[in-house]
């Protein structure tokens, strides 16, 4: 496949390595005008000579593999693209309006990687294109648009699932480019990290580092920033039967029916997200064990973990899962005064 246009209004193209290795893929290079080169593949311009000063080029050394992690490289990605197709001494387009650069996005064979990496832009540049206003209801819809777009200029293209999966990520971030570390920083990147992280401890069929476990009531409690949440999540909170403890509050509540379906009064378990009060149970590395009551008073079983996962009775595999029986609990409405909570920094409220 020889090098392709993207259609729309850029200058922007995608292909093979072979374009740049032979002199009819040069030649068709020097006549689209291309001044940026990203090589979504481990790339040397030595063969070019001197004529390789007529280039920016940005290489990202990635393997065209579903494991490996290119959601990272976005922001530096979406970031050279742009200064191509809209050179800072040059009026910054706006909306669909030509731009003046050209640049030519590349991997191997010109499928998977430098596909994603074109998406990627695209996402960050034209949102309005693809649904901006619901993001993560239609993140798998808008990258399957996205993708729809470039093959209209490129037949058979196809990011792997992987990388299909980490688009729908950059996605629900919002995609973020302000610098290099912005998907970096991100709480869905760093929650994406933790998940690969779980995975891999289960292939080898293992506990993961208690040091390393997130506990995603700290993380909340970490955000740092004045917040207001209005009705964060419908639903129930979750208490010891016997001392009437919270156990978890409806944000923290994991739903395990496939979307669609109706989760059934029959399941006879509830299952949550890791909290600090498993910290006891999770420390001594096990992989799975039961959960009891943190009112050290009370201290009454109310469920298991098991981090390979565990089956309900509705059939639905739940993994890592931490399931709470649900006759050893209650489910109640929230009090209106936790439907609405105003966190603050450390130290603003006279507390720590």
């Amino acid at each position: 496949m020889s090098i392709s246009r993207v259609p729309g209004p850029d200058n922007l193209y995608v292909g093979g390595a072979w374009v740049l290795n032979t002199e009819a893929g040069r030649k068709k290079v020097r006549e689209q005008n291309i001044t940026h080169v990203l090589s979504v593949i481990k790339f040397s311009f030595e063969k070019w000579g001197e004529e390789v000063q007529r280039f920016k080029h940005m290489s990202i050394d990635v393997l065209d593999d579903e494991d490996s992690d290119l959601l990272v490289y976005f922001p530096a990605a979406v970031r050279f693209i742009d200064s191509g197709l809209n050179p800072p001494e040059e009026p910054e387009t706006k909306g669909d309006g030509p731009s003046p650069g050209g640049v030519y996005v590349h991997c191997a064979m010109g499928i998977s990687r430098s596909v994603s990496c074109v998406i990627a832009y695209l996402l960050y540049k034209y949102p309005h294109r693809f649904g901006a206003a619901q993001r993560r209801q239609t993140a798998k819809e808008t990258v399957e648009k996205a993708l729809v777009l470039v093959r209209q200029g490129r037949e058979g293209v196809q990011p792997n699932n992987g990388f299909m999966r980490q688009l729908e990520l950059w996605w629900e971030m919002g995609c973020p480019a302000d610098d290099d570390s912005a998907v970096e920083q991100h709480p869905i990147y760093q929650k994406w990290l933790y998940e690969r992280m779980l995975k891999e401890s289960r292939d080898v069929h293992e506990a993961p580092n208690p040091e390393d476990i997130r506990f995603e009531d700290e993380v909340e409690q970490g955000k740092g920033v004045a917040e207001i949440e209005v009705n964060q999540k419908e639903g129930k909170e979750i208490r010891c039967k016997k001392c009437r403890r919270i156990l978890a509050t409806p944000k923290f509540v994991v739903p395990h029916v496939p979307t669609g379906r109706q989760e059934s009064s029959n399941c006879a378990h509830v299952f949550i997200e890791t909290l600090s009060w498993m910290r006891p149970a999770l420390e001594d590395g096990a992989l799975e064990g039961r959960l009891s009551c943190p009112n050290t008073k009370c201290g009454a079983t109310i469920g298991r973990f098991a981090w390979q996962g565990l089956k309900c009775t509705c059939s639905e595999w739940v993994v890592p899962a931490f399931s709470l029986n649900r006759s050893r609990v209650d489910e109640v409405a929230p009090r209106r005064t936790d439907a609405l909570t105003i966190r603050l920094p450390p130290g603003r409220n006279g507390s720590l």
